[in-house]
């Protein structure tokens, strides 16, 4: 999951300098401090990253373009993991989409996606097509995790995560 990414990649160019295995690719020339066999560096925010003519590129992108013609504005790695560059692990999608598929934000105190604690109570709710979807209040969080991974799941079909 991430940032639109502004550079075009010719899938081609890719082909040609790098190979691919198991979700890494690795400089199959030299090129700039890049040796043979060199593996992607990590940006701040943990992205594996390459540096081709003096621009960034993410390295599940470069994946994509290195096994298919064309890249789409946003990739969604399947199982939530970003480090998991796998092509079967990667998938085309919308913003939207993508956002779907994101873990439970880390300032969540429930430990549960979609609910959180007010006035005692357990609410849940989802988003779907950027609107707030409110599920109910339950006093008990098992209750209110049972229905909202229920409504991620039946709205947000292939792309829910409810982790």
């Amino acid at each position: 999951m991430g940032k639109r990414q502004p550079n075009p990649i010719d899938p081609i160019l890719v082909r040609q300098l790098f190979d691919y295995q198991d979700g890494v690719l690795r400089w199959k020339v030299k090129k700039g401090r890049a040796n043979i066999g060199d593996v992607a560096w990590s940006n701040s925010k943990g992205y594996k990253m390459f540096c081709i003519n003096r621009k960034m590129y993410q390295e599940h992108r470069l994946i994509w373009a290195w096994h298919y013609d064309s890249v789409p504005d946003e990739i969604d790695h399947i199982n939530g993991n970003f480090l998991d560059n796998r092509v079967e692990n990667l998938r085309a999608a919308t913003h939207r989409q993508n956002m779907y598929n994101r873990k439970a934000p880390s300032h969540n105190k429930t430990g549960v996606k979609g609910v959180y604690k007010s006035g005692g109570k357990y609410r849940a709710q989802i988003t779907k097509d950027g609107n707030i979807i409110y599920l109910g209040s339950f006093s008990d969080l098992d209750e209110a995790k049972v229905v909202v991974e229920a409504a991620r799941n039946e709205l947000h079909k292939e792309f829910a995560s409810n982790g």
